[in-house]
């Protein structure tokens, strides 16, 4: 049988091709040579949302590119109100998912429970930290 591997993209990381240039799709590609699912989880669209309402007008603009991006990959609806890290947090754990995030505090949260983390090293590259089973 073949395992397919997930991928949880974060807001900062939908946010991250209008910041610094990046094709997501090939940068995940290109770390996760495995089959895999990319998917969005409902509350990271909420946040998005939230972002297009309140924002900043530069925020404003990357969060609908974000939003936008996120129609390409499957929406993971979640029963969760709140917030955002936490239900990340335990998504990953529960299915046992790689979390994509440019959130310095999150990514180290997360590593220190062993959860597989894509983040930007560099001006405008990925790279994964933990192992890819």
């Amino acid at each position: 049988m073949i395992h397919e591997k997930i991928i949880l993209l974060d807001t900062s990381m939908l946010m991250l091709p209008s910041e610094r240039k990046i094709n997501l799709t090939y940068e995940l590609d290109r770390l996760v040579p495995l089959r895999k699912k990319i998917a969005v989880p409902s509350i990271v669209i909420q946040e998005l949302q939230t972002l297009i309402n309140k924002g900043s007008p530069a925020i404003k603009q990357k969060a609908r590119l974000a939003l936008s991006l996120s129609k390409q990959f499957q929406i993971l609806e979640t029963d969760t109100e709140g917030e955002a890290d936490r239900e990340l947090e335990s998504l990953a754990e529960e299915l046992n998912a790689i979390v994509a995030t440019n959130d310095s505090e999150l990514r180290l949260k997360l590593r220190k429970k062993g959860i597989v983390v894509i983040s930007l090293r560099g001006d405008n590259k990925l790279e994964v930290f933990g192992n890819i089973d």
